[in-house]
C-alpha cells in the first residue's frame, strides 16, 4: 500500500494542483454520471411499458359498458321498427351495428398486438371472435326485420344471441382489464429489483470510488483533506438510510461540481423510491377498483322490463314504487365516489334490491332485515351484501319453486360485527359447497364461475382489512344457506 501511496505521489507531482484536483473529480464524476444514465434509461423503459399498459386499459374501457348498451339498445330499435342496419344512422341518429362491431374489432386487434401479457392478448382475441359471431347474429336479424312474420323470433334472437354476447364480450373487456392491471404490476415489481440493485450498486461503487479519491487527496495536500473527509462521512450516512443528507457549499468551484453532482444523485434516488412508492399505492387502488367495477347489477335489464310492463298495465302507482327503489339502489352504488358507507345505508340498498325483486317474484319471496341502533353509523365496504343476497335469491329460495324468505341481520362481536345472510332456499349439496368455499377463499374470482360475486366480496373484504376478515359459508341441501360476513369495528 505504501509502494501504491509513493507511485501516485511521484506521478502527481508531475501534474498542477488543479489537475490534480480536475483528477480527482473526474475519478468521482464519471461513475455517477453512468449510475444517473442507468437510473434515466430505467426509468424511460418502464415509463414507456407503463404508458402502453395504461393506453390499452383505456382503449378497453371505452367498450366496457358503452359497447353493450349501444349494440343492445340498436339491435332493439331495429326489431321493434323493423328498421335494417343500413338505415339505423338517418332513421335513429345512431351508429349502425356494422360501425360499432368494426370500430371494436379494430380496437382489439391493434390491443391484441400490444399487449403485455399472453394472456391479454388471448382475450383480445376471443372478444375478436365473439365480435365475428355477434356480426352473423346481427346479419341474421336483419335479412328478416323487415319480413312480417319474424317478429317473436327476431326478439327471441335479441334476448338468445345478441344480448348474451354482447354479456361475453363485456365479461372479456373485464378480464382484459385486468390481466394488464397484473401485467402493472409485474412491471412495478420489476421496476423495484431495479432500484434496490442500482442503490446497492451505487454504495459500493461510491465506497470505492471514495477510498480511491481519499488516497489522492491525501498526497495532495491536507488544505483539501478536510472536505473529501466530509464528502465520505456525507456518503455513509447515506448509505446507512439517511436520505436526507446533503453536501453543503465549501466554496471552491471544483469541489461545488462534486458536491452537486452527489446532491443530484440523492435527489434522483430519492424521487426515484417516491415514484416506486407511489406506483405500488396505485396500483394496488386499481387492483381494488377494478374488483368493485366488476360487481354489476345483474337485475337492471329485468327491473326496467318490470317498469314497462306495469306502466302498458296501467299500474302507475307500482311502476313508481320500483323507480324509487331503483332510484335509492343506484345512490348508495355510486355513494359520491365512496369506497365505504354506513352499515345503515348498505341496509338500506339491500331493502331496496329485495323490494325491487319482490315485484318480479312476490309468488316465492319474503325477507326480513335487522340492523341494532348502535351499529349503523360503522363504516363496511360498499356493495358487500348485495352479491350475497343475490346469490341467495337465484341459487336459493328461485330454486325452491315456492315460498321463501331471505333474513339479513346484523349483531355486536365484540371488536368485530357479523352479518349473517340466511335463506331457507333449496341449498347445497356438499360437491357444490366445497366449490363455492375454494371460489370465495382463492386470491382472484374468475367472472366465469358461479360464485364470482361472493368470491369478490370475499376478496375486498381480505384485501381491506386482512386475512382473519372474510365470508363463512355453511348449507344444508333441502334446508338453505347462511353466509356469515365479518368485518371490524371502522368508524366514519
Amino acid at each position: 500500500m505504501k509502494k501504491l501511496i509513493l507511485t501516485l505521489d511521484n506521478l502527481l507531482k508531475k501534474l498542477r494542483l488543479r489537475e490534480r484536483i480536475g483528477l480527482i473529480i473526474a475519478s468521482l464524476f464519471v461513475p455517477y454520471v453512468i449510475i444517473v444514465a442507468i437510473l434515466l434509461y430505467s426509468l424511460l423503459t418502464f415509463y414507456s411499458e407503463y404508458n402502453m399498459i395504461g393506453d390499452n386499459i383505456v382503449i378497453a374501457n371505452k367498450y366496457n359498458v358503452e359497447f353493450k348498451e349501444d349494440m343492445d339498445a340498436v339491435m332493439y330499435q331495429m326489431v321493434i321498427r323493423a328498421i335494417s342496419k343500413d338505415a339505423v344512422e338517418e332513421k335513429l341518429g345512431t351508429k349502425s351495428p356494422d360501425t360499432l362491431i368494426e370500430e371494436a374489432a379494430k380496437d382489439f386487434t391493434a390491443l391484441r398486438q400490444t399487449s403485455h401479457s399472453r394472456r391479454a392478448s388471448d382475450t383480445a382475441g376471443s372478444i375478436n371472435n365473439l365480435l365475428n359471431t355477434l356480426q352473423d347474429r346481427v346479419n341474421d336479424i336483419n335479412l328478416t326485420v323487415k319480413q312480417s312474420g319474424y317478429y317473436d323470433e327476431n326478439m327471441l334472437s335479441l334476448d338468445t344471441n345478441i344480448r348474451i354476447i354482447t354479456q361475453l364480450i363485456q365479461e372479456r373487456i373485464s378480464e382484459y382489464n385486468y390481466y394488464e392491471a397484473e401485467s402493472l404490476e409485474h412491471v412495478r415489481a420489476a421496476l423495484q429489483s431495479r432500484v434496490d440493485f442500482i442503490i446497492r450498486l451505487t454504495i459500493i461503487l461510491f465506497l470505492v470510488v471514495t477510498a480511491f479519491s481519499l488516497t489522492l487527496v491525501y498526497s495532495v495536500s491536507r488544505s483539501i483533506s478536510s472536505s473529501v473527509e466530509e464528502l465520505r462521512r456525507l456518503a455513509e450516512e447515506y448509505g446507512r438510510g439517511n436520505l436526507d443528507a446533503r453536501a453543503y457549499d465549501l466554496g471552491d468551484v471544483e469541489f461545488n461540481v462534486l458536491n452537486q453532482t452527489f446532491n443530484g444523485m440523492a435527489d434522483r434516488i430519492g424521487d426515484l423510491i417516491e415514484n416506486v412508492r407511489q406506483a405500488e399505492v396505485s396500483s394496488r387502488d386499481l387492483e381494488l377498483k377494478l374488483l368493485q367495477a366488476q360487481i354489476n347489477p345483474h337485475f337492471l335489464y329485468n327491473t326496467l322490463d318490470n317498469i314497462i310492463w306495469l306502466v302498458e298495465d296501467d299500474r302507475k302507482e307500482d311502476a313508481e314504487n320500483i323507480v324509487t327503489y331503483l332510484s335509492q339502489f343506484f345512490r348508495t352504488t355510486l355513494s359520491g365516489g365512496r369506497d365505504f358507507i354506513t352499515l345503515k345505508e348498505e341496509f338500506a340498498h339491500i331493502k331496496a334490491y329485495l323490494k325491487i325483486q319482490a315485484f318480479r317474484y312476490r309468488d316465492i319471496l319474503s325477507f326480513e332485515m335487522e340492523l341494532p341502533e348502535e351499529l349503523s353509523e360503522y363504516l363496511i365496504i360498499k356493495m358487500a351484501l348485495q352479491p350475497i343476497v343475490e346469490n341467495a335469491l337465484y341459487h336459493g329460495i328461485k330454486y325452491k319453486r315456492s315460498m321463501g324468505k331471505i333474513t339479513v341481520r346484523a349483531s355486536d362481536a365484540g371488536e368485530n360485527i357479523s352479518i349473517v345472510v340466511t335463506d331457507d332456499g333449496i341449498g347445497m349439496e356438499g360437491d357444490e359447497l366445497s366449490k363455492l368455499r375454494i371460489a370465495v377463499s382463492e386470491g382472484h374470482p374468475n367472472p366465469d364461475d358461479s360464485g364470482f360475486g361472493m368470491a369478490n366480496v370475499s376478496e375486498r373484504l381480505r384485501m381491506n382489512y386482512g386475512e382473519t376478515y372474510g365470508l363463512f359459508i355453511e348449507s344444508e341441501y333441502g334446508k338453505g344457506t347462511t353466509v356469515e360476513i365479518l368485518i371490524p369495528k371502522t368508524n366514519a
